[in-house]
């Protein structure tokens, strides 16, 4: 069986649109474990009511302790540690825990705008995203408006997914979607949960995972599976006016922790952590941000037009990118 495992602090609109994706998308038995902080705004009543099971805070938590105590309840052997300004995709569960068992992985992760399997597809997916509204427009909305930026940014979700699958089915990448990351509980088991001190939880866990794989053998690291995707309003409740943690554990970097040195090692992108090597090179980091930035505002003013598109039209669009820009940088599949 699967848990589902989910923080809330209030969002009431993200949190009815997240539950109705899970009720709607997700195959095979399931349960729905909700870690309320302390929401005012009727949420933890909500998911009572649909029959979900919450486990109510007189104060908010932090994610990391949030997913243990949700861990610690849970009776499935596949864990789910997800965000709740989510919309999951059809059978996003099914290909995640095909892929896992296929390539013997103890966790996975969906594609999502924050990876896909090329640089360049992520980057235009990202700027599409920003121009019909990112998450810092999405915190306040409600279900029905949700939906529409749903309708806005994919057409069809159905058939999106569809040609997503089609398209990319057979990819397996490194790294980490850490808004939606399935475990398996006997992985989770072995590395004693979630370590409550590091906010960057997706990043220790890949770290945590990966160095485990490669010093002692018995677990594989994270990879995320091309077959399947999920939405993120992306840092929703970060962006609305949330109460301060009340965690009282020590609060750690994820550089205090992980040193460069390790990071580099460890992460699937090393050249994240090299610095330019010529002049050019680090005025171009510096220039392309706000490029892009002014390019997305622009696009963003005239966003809603996006609106009268045709969802058919829509999906013919994501099939050209994916296309175009889904594959010729695409990694080998690591050797696993």
């Amino acid at each position: 069986m699967l848990s589902v495992i989910v923080a809330v602090h209030n969002q009431l609109g993200h949190n009815r649109l997240f539950l109705e994706g899970i009720r709607r998308y997700t195959a095979g038995p399931y349960e729905v474990i909700v870690i309320d902080n302390h929401s005012t705004d009727g949420s933890a009543e909500f998911f009572e009511s649909q029959g979900c099971r919450v486990l109510r805070n007189e104060r908010n938590l932090c994610y990391p302790e949030s997913m243990n105590l949700g861990s610690r309840v849970a009776q499935g052997e596949w864990l789910c540690h997800i965000n709740n300004d989510l919309y999951v995709a059809p059978n996003w569960n099914g290909f995640l825990i095909e892929a896992m068992e296929r390539h013997r992985l103890d966790a996975a992760t969906p594609l999502g705008l924050e990876m896909m399997p090329t640089a360049r597809l992520t980057d235009w997916m990202q700027g599409r995203w920003a121009a019909i509204g990112q998450g810092r427009l999405s915190s306040g909305k409600g279900f029905e408006e949700l939906h529409v930026m749903i309708r806005a940014m994919y057409g069809d979700w159905e058939q999106y997914c569809g040609e997503l699958h089609g398209a990319f089915a057979g990819t397996l990448l490194e790294g980490i979607v850490g808004s939606c990351v399935m475990i398996r509980r006997d992985a989770y088991e072995k590395i004693g949960g979630l370590d409550e001190r590091i906010q960057a939880a997706d990043w220790d866990l890949y770290y945590t995972l990966k160095k485990r794989e490669q010093e002692v053998g018995d677990l594989r690291r994270c990879m995320v599976v091309g077959a399947t995707f999920v939405h993120h309003f992306i840092r929703a409740t970060m962006k609305s006016k949330r109460e301060p943690f009340a965690c009282t554990h020590e609060r750690w970097s994820i550089d205090r922790k992980w040193s460069q040195a390790e990071q580099a090692r460890l992460w699937c992108k090393p050249e994240d952590f090299s610095t330019p090597s010529s002049l050019g090179q680090a005025l171009s980091r510096h220039l392309v941000k706000p490029v892009r930035k002014l390019l997305q505002e622009l696009d963003r003013a005239t966003a809603g037009r996006r609106l009268w598109v045709p969802p058919q039209r829509v999906v013919g669009l994501y099939r050209e990118k994916f296309q175009a820009l889904g594959g010729a940088e695409a990694p080998a599949r690591p050797s696993l």
